[in-house]
């Protein structure tokens, strides 16, 4: 693993940290401000938005410059914005800096999974862009623990001022590290990228509106899951924590295994198996709700396809932007994480609305935005992607 991917997965920890970590934090920061926990909860929604903004757009607009020092860059404004949200003393300031630290992530997110593949070659692509989405879940598997346990014994400002240490660090060891990228593959006399170029592009398009399928239909159920464990399941907080590890450890599994898989058998083979095991875990959840074997199985399940999904479903949105000679794969790569967020985003809001009239019935209704997308995924390139020359790295 070379030392450039190592450091972009530091700064993929960071975001997933600064991003998973606030949930838990949300009551003690409304304690140690005065503000009302439904206020500050808007945070939550806003860095989400933030990120949804700075992917595509960003990311678009940033393209053109050196990619180490945009991302470095992008490290520093999301540690100010992670000090700023220490240092808040009212609900605009916290909500600015949520805000500034969202948009930095989304143009890290994409811009890292776009350096990551261009640097190593499309044929070993997906292991790339697995390596630099691990930092998340490791982000994932301590992000929340760590965060219930600051909120009861530490104060909660000492987290946003760590978050601000390790993007600092990485973004030190992106000046370092990081090959410079250059667009030595594409022939210069042919048609340049452009923004438009790419979001016009019918098959990004498709592969991203997958993506999106596939999240709205894990989230519409996932969201809700510590609520069908609770009720359905019958398990204490404990047992709740004690599921949500499991699903991490799975996750960081799956990770891994997702970026080898797509490599080997290519996004058509890759993304059905990932819809495959949704629907099962999802199906798994309805029908077997009331066993704790079943459902620790189900929460095995789910971490590891659910994050096998994120090198699948985003390696494949790069495999086709490549193909399109007039789009651009950070562009590309921003659009799909503005995909994955937009999904997360509608299936918790399909998830509420089905909530409200049983725990299990947000499991049952996921299953219908999957199976869209299990069949939209026949149509994804068939074969791993072919030994081109990869983007120039040195």
């Amino acid at each position: 693993m070379s030392l450039a991917l190592l450091a972009l997965s530091l700064c993929t920890f960071a975001l997933g940290f600064a991003e998973f970590v606030t949930v838990s934090l949300v009551p003690a920061i409304a304690s140690g401000t005065g503000l009302s926990v439904g206020s500050v909860g808007l945070m939550i929604g806003v860095y989400a938005f933030g990120v949804s903004i700075g992917a595509p757009t960003l990311s678009a607009l940033l393209a053109k410059q050196p990619r180490r020092t945009v991302l470095a860059a992008s490290m520093l404004l999301f540690a100010a914005g992670n000090i700023g949200t220490a240092l808040t003393a009212s609900l605009p300031l916290l909500l600015a800096s949520r805000f500034l630290s969202g948009l930095m992530h989304g143009v890290v997110m994409a811009l890292a999974a776009s350096t990551a593949a261009a640097a190593v070659g499309p044929e070993r692509s997906g292991s790339a862009v697995a390596t630099v989405f691990a930092g998340l879940t490791v982000a994932l598997m301590i992000g929340v623990p760590l965060g219930t346990f600051a909120g009861g014994h530490l104060p909660w400002q000492y987290i946003f001022v760590a978050i601000a240490a390790i993007g600092t660090v990485a973004a030190a060891a992106l000046l370092f590290f990081t090959p410079t990228i250059t667009l030595a593959a594409r022939d210069a006399s042919g048609p340049k990228p452009t923004v438009w170029g790419t979001i016009s592009d019918r098959k990004t398009l498709y592969s991203a509106f997958i993506t999106v399928l596939a999240y709205t239909g894990s989230f519409t159920g996932f969201t809700y899951i510590s609520v069908l464990l609770e009720r359905q399941t019958g398990l204490t907080a404990s047992g709740v924590t004690g599921m949500f590890v499991l699903y991490g450890i799975a996750a960081t599994v799956g990770n891994t295994l997702g970026g080898k898989f797509i490599d080997k058998v290519g996004a058509r083979s890759a993304s059905l198996l990932i819809f495959t095991g949704l629907i099962l875990a999802m199906a798994g959840a309805y029908a077997g709700a009331a066993s704790v074997p079943v459902m620790a199985l189900v929460m095995a399940l789910w971490g590891l396809v659910s994050f096998g999904a994120v090198p699948v479903l985003h390696t494949a949105v790069l495999l086709v932007a490549k193909q399109n000679t007039k789009g651009s794969a950070d562009v590309a790569s921003g659009m799909n994480i503005a995909a994955f967020n937009l999904g997360i985003t509608l299936g918790s809001s399909l998830g509420g609305v089905a909530s409200s009239h049983s725990a299990q019935l947000p499991m049952l209704v996921g299953l219908l935005p999957l199976a869209v997308g299990a069949a939209l995924a026949w149509r994804l390139p068939a074969r791993p992607a072919a030994s081109t020359a990869p983007l120039a790295a040195h």
